[in-house]
């Protein structure tokens, strides 16, 4: 009797067990999938309902895995106009063209890990190993092929400043599953170098140092081989840029308080010639051929001009910017700006150098040829954030910008559109 008592019972507990799997559904948030193992699948008398493939999100995601995904969307609409491309603050990047992709490059600040991002996919692609910490600050070679990298070690406050060319890859047997695309190749220069600046061409860099009471002024190949000392002077607070050719455009530091100066050095002859006249408080930033500049002047806030270098001409812009914010752009006489919506009171540039004061900005397009504004794009409304634009630049295609947030380090991707 006991027996049959047991065996009603332990049918009774399986009986219910299995009616509560079939008539119970999982509950799960809004908008999240749940599809792993299911009981129903493995009793003869039902399944569980397949999930819908239509609605399968097909979505690249990125993680810190070396390649992800390399499937590009068909349709370029899927892809966002404006992309945060980074999860950490950026030390430097860089955007070139391969076919009619527009291709960037960039270096995290903490890790020193080296990412690749493409206009026609969202994939995010991890290409080295290497892990180089404390970057502060990386000038990339414009074909992508290398960096300069300027690190502070620990142990003491002197700026190294090392060159990582990417080397491909190739891999020798199948058990490499995590054979990222590139490893690095690491060249030392000289230590405690101020600034650095990268021939268009990618061939040659200009740096300085500081010895004694001057500036030292250096052409080098990009590994620092071939160091050739060029000139030296008085001065030692500038802002160089490679423009074209042998001309480099030297700007000295600004502040509001200081009357400030671009010139154009000649790498051929040594010649430094004065490029316009000089500003208060100015943010330089010449076309590649050296015949215009954008400038702005300080103080109370920024006001931009376009400078005629031949004879010192002035045009004065209605709009109130910073010349760093803006680009030349690489057709006819277009300039890119990053504009902000309203002006912080404060002593410029200081103040925005300092991160006292922070704008947000949209992106306009000068035609001074004709003579024509277009509003091309609200950051803001785009992402949902504040944005502060620095390090601005643009594919030589000229159909997409890139630019960092002065607010969090974190770099973006606008594709342009008219």
């Amino acid at each position: 009797m006991k027996k049959i008592l047991l065996i009603i019972g332990i049918l009774a507990i399986l009986g219910t067990a299995v009616f509560f799997i079939l008539n119970s559904t999982p509950t799960s948030e809004e908008g999240e999938s749940r599809i792993g193992f299911s009981i129903r699948n493995y009793i003869p008398f039902g399944k569980g309902e397949e999930p819908d493939l239509d609605d399968d999100d097909t979505t690249p995601i990125s993680d810190d895995a070396n390649q992800i995904s390399d499937t590009p969307y068909l349709d370029d609409q899927k892809i966002p106009r404006l992309r945060k491309i980074s999860n950490e603050p950026v030390a430097g990047a860089v955007i070139f063209n391969t076919g009619t992709s527009s291709v960037v490059r960039f270096i995290e600040k903490g890790t020193g890990n080296i990412y690749e991002a493409k206009s026609d996919t969202t994939t995010i692609t991890r290409l080295t190993n290497t892990t180089i910490p404390k970057v502060i600050r990386a000038f990339w070679l414009p074909n992508g092929s290398g960096l300069l990298a300027q690190t502070i070690p620990s142990e003491y406050e002197i700026v190294e400043t090392s060159f990582i060319k990417l080397t491909k890859n190739t891999a020798t047997s199948s058990s490499e599953e995590n054979l990222t695309p590139f490893r690095v190749v690491t060249s030392k220069l000289p230590t405690d170098i101020k600034e650095i600046s990268v021939k268009p061409d990618s061939s040659k860099i200009f740096y300085y140092v500081i010895n004694k009471s001057h500036s030292d002024w250096y052409i080098s190949n990009p590994d620092g081989t071939g160091s050739n000392l060029v000139a030296s002077n008085a001065l030692t607070e500038w802002l160089p840029k490679w423009l074209s050719g042998n001309k480099i455009s030297m700007q000295t530091k600004s502040s509001s308080g200081s009357l400030g100066y671009s010139y154009v050095f000649d790498v051929s002859d040594g010649s430094l010639k004065k490029a316009g006249s000089g500003f208060w408080g100015i943010s330089a930033n010449l076309k590649n051929d050296g015949s215009k500049s954008l400038v702005s002047s300080g103080r109370s806030f920024p006001e931009l001009y376009i400078q005629d270098n031949d004879d010192n001409s002035l045009e004065k812009m209605w709009v109130k910017t910073l010349a760093e914010k803006c680009l030349w752009g690489n057709k006819n006489n277009l300039i890119y700006c990053a504009i902000p919506e309203q002006i912080p009171n404060g002593n410029y540039p200081d103040v925005w150098y300092k991160g006292l004061v922070s704008t947000e900005d949209f992106i306009g397009k000068f035609d001074i040829d004709n003579d024509i504004y277009y509003n091309l794009a609200n950051l803001t409304s785009l992402s949902g954030e504040k944005i502060d634009v620095i390090d601005i630049s643009m594919s030589p295609d000229q159909t997409h910008i890139i630019f960092k947030n002065k607010i969090d380090g974190f770099l973006w991707m606008l594709r342009i559109e008219e």
